[in-house]
């Protein structure tokens, strides 16, 4: 561990200075996020790991995956009870093993599908209240020595804040999720729909992702009511939105705005699209019956492209056929975070997965850019000339007909930005490949904002 981050940990601010990004974060992710890049700051592991517990099977899932191999790991499940993580998870025991040879509870099956070698580890768990939800696991540190007794204290000592931001977060977005769904059919509701809506109009002006929008209204509803009942009514609603499911993909979003109105948003569809998914929703009814197949539906299906013109007419049609009522949800199923985490996280993943892919479309860059490298562990530097750099990493060449660079090897490296300051980015990479002078390099542990990068990439 670096002498300037003993120091630190000796001085009282230091948990302060963890905590506060902690309890700024505002979803499961970003927390996440943010804890991750602490860890790594602190304790420069090779590879380290969240791994949630997925409460149906008790399997651990590689939920934030950071270092080398992290594609290969990313959602990989470990059995329940396997390996290192599995024991802390079973027992909620920290433990440091200084060499995974001689510990017996340790799996090499990772290890066989990733190509990496582990050496030590030092695991803690995630705990609210008396239940175990998670574990935190550091794999190997770049330094090459062992981790220490000290070590495994403080990353317990972390594990604590890290805890109660998470069970934050995860409230905050359950409470929201309620708020922003429809209590009969599971679907998204209509304040939810007027959020989504405006996103996409503002996605169709940052990014020019088009999207377009099916309104669904099942016909003669009422008379299905009075002839089979309210209870038979609301099944039918739940089927009906059940099978919207099954037929639009992960990234399009369905709402019930009221009773027996649904909308679709599909991003990335024109408006043929928009009209070959009609046509198939319109086939299935014809072939399905509900209730037993003792009804067959009929609905109407509108088509229209977002843009500024049509969100006002749509938020129109859908307020002038919706009273706003207010209401409180009440949801016992909020309390059980430990089932609920690691599926409210997926949501959110989901929601974020358009608009991340269109980011990293644009947050890339060829570049002349002058810099410098120092090797982690030996004496080798010089200048380099960045010559790609993405929000992930870097391509640069050196300067030097030989150097000591190998791929894997840690560098911390410095370039300067052709931006109006003149920006001074330090980094820490891992390197990917070395063709003699040419070299290619993940960012090893970028922070999870970086206002200088991200100004740069947008003002291109």
């Amino acid at each position: 561990m670096d002498k300037d981050i003993v120091q630190r940990i000796n001085n009282a601010s230091f948990f302060l200075e963890i905590g506060k990004p902690l309890a700024k974060a505002k979803t499961i992710k970003e927390t996440l996020q943010v804890l991750m890049y602490q860890v790594g700051t602190i304790f420069q592991p090779m590879n380290w790991s969240l791994l949630l517990k997925d409460p149906q099977s008790g399997d651990m899932i590689f939920t934030v995956v950071v270092g080398s191999s992290k594609e290969k790991l990313q959602g990989v499940r470990i059995p329940k009870g396997e390996g290192i993580a599995g024991h802390i998870l079973s027992t909620g025991e920290s433990l440091i093993v200084e060499n995974v040879e001689e510990d017996k509870r340790f799996s090499i099956r990772i290890d066989e599908s990733t190509g990496f070698k582990t050496k030590s580890i030092i695991g803690v768990p995630l705990r609210t209240d008396d239940k175990i939800f998670g574990v935190i696991e550091l794999v190997n540190k770049i330094s090459g020595r062992n981790f220490t007794l000290f070590e495994l204290n403080l990353l317990n000592t972390i594990a604590e804040y890290a805890a109660i931001a998470i069970e934050r977060s995860y409230y905050n977005q359950a409470l929201k999720k309620i708020a922003l769904t429809d209590s009969l059919t599971g679907l998204k509701n209509r304040n939810s729909f007027e959020r989504t809506l405006n996103n996409r109009v503002e996605m169709l002006k940052r990014y020019g992702v088009i999207s377009s929008i099916l309104i669904i209204d099942i016909k003669d509803f009422k008379l299905i009511n009075e002839k089979y009942g309210h209870a038979s009514g609301d099944q039918l609603l739940k089927d009906f939105a059940l099978m919207l499911r099954n037929m639009v993909r992960a990234v399009d979003d369905i709402f019930r705005y009221r009773g027996d109105k649904f909308t679709v948003i599909m991003p990335q569809t024109s408006l043929d699209k928009a009209e070959q998914a009609k046509l198939r929703i319109l086939d299935k009814l014809a072939s399905e019956a509900f209730l037993n197949n003792k009804v067959k539906l009929e609905v109407t299906v509108g088509i229209r492209l977002v843009d500024d013109g049509t969100q006002k007419e749509i938020l129109d049609f859908v307020n002038k056929k919706t009273p706003f009522v207010s209401s409180v949800v009440q949801d016992e199923d909020v309390e059980r975070m430990e089932s609920n985490l690691k599926p409210l996280l997926d949501e959110e993943e989901i929601i974020e997965a358009e608009e991340v892919a269109e980011q990293r479309k644009t947050y890339s860059k060829d570049v002349m850019l002058p810099g410098d490298y120092t090797h982690y562990n030996s004496n080798d530097h010089g200048h380099i000339t960045v010559k790609k750099i993405s929000m992930k990493g870097v391509e640069f060449e050196t300067m030097r007909q030989q150097h000591k660079i190998a791929p894997d090897d840690i560098l911390d490296i410095t370039f300067t930005l052709d931006d109006s300051k003149s920006s001074l980015i330090k980094r820490r990479v891992r390197i990917d490949s070395v063709q003699e002078k040419y070299i290619q390099a993940q960012f090893y542990n970028p922070p999870p904002y970086d206002k200088n990068l991200g100004f740069y990439f947008m003002a291109k």
